[in-house]
């Protein structure tokens, strides 16, 4: 009798830890529902090697003595037609997720988006929701000069609290960096502030989910949460505010 008891205890404990409510999992066009932390599915810490974990291919410069230099190049913005009725579909950490271009503007993503901030590195399938709600995604080659990251850093966080920065092995020596928001992207060789600014001015918090200030509930390598920039607000009313 007890020993059965027992056995129930461990269950119950297993179950009340690992299983959500079914109306937890759903939203209301069926998709595994965004921003729930569900062992089940994603909790932002297990199964992350699906996508990545930890591995420094993914932010580390094999010829660090050959630093990408700024290049006089034009800015080549690129923006995709998205169906006004498109939503993409969520999607749990036991299937793989792949992307026709190294940098996406849209597309099927985690459940737990990343925390606004910069990271170590932090994978295109985390980061995809972000651009849905609003945010402007700063890429940059892991060989990309230090000075030109750290000028491209000091205006996009001065922009916009809604950002995430990360490096990504996608992009090219002929345009190491890249900005990103909801259905275009910014491939850039140096930083005009010009340039950028004007970026970010025109397509942030145009995401469908754009006027949402909600934090994302991934942390995994972050290094700084983003602040709120000098002169706007927790919803980035002011974009910018502190660039002509």
């Amino acid at each position: 009798m007890i020993l059965r008891l027992c056995a129930t205890l461990i269950f119950l404990s297993i179950f009340i830890e690992t299983s959500y409510p079914q109306n937890l999992m759903k939203d209301h066009k069926g998709r595994v529902q965004m921003g729930v932390q569900n062992a089940q599915c994603d909790d932002g810490r297990y199964n992350l090697e699906i996508d990545w974990l930890d591995d420094p291919r993914n932010y580390t410069c094999y010829h660090p003595r050959n630093k990408f230099l700024p290049i006089k190049s034009r800015p080549l913005l690129e923006c995709d037609k998205i169906p006004d009725k498109y939503y993409p579909n969520h999607f749990c950490m036991n299937q793989q997720l792949q992307y026709s271009h190294p940098i996406p503007t849209h597309g099927d993503h985690r459940p737990l988006w990343p925390m606004f901030g910069e990271y170590q590195f932090v994978p295109t399938q985390r980061w995809l929701h972000n651009i849905e709600h609003g945010a402007v995604v700063m890429l940059y080659h892991p060989c990309t000069h230090p000075t030109l990251v750290e000028q491209l850093r000091k205006l996009v966080t001065g922009c916009i609290r809604k950002h995430v920065i990360t490096p990504h092995y996608g992009l090219t020596k002929e345009k190491p960096m890249a900005l990103v928001a909801w259905g275009c992207r910014l491939l850039i060789s140096e930083v005009e502030s010009s340039t950028v600014t004007d970026f970010i001015r025109k397509y942030a918090l145009k995401g469908p989910e754009g006027d949402l200030p909600k934090e994302g509930q991934y942390t995994h390598a972050l290094v700084k949460k983003a602040d709120i920039p000098t002169g706007s607000d927790i919803k980035d009313s002011v974009l910018c505010p502190n660039f002509i």
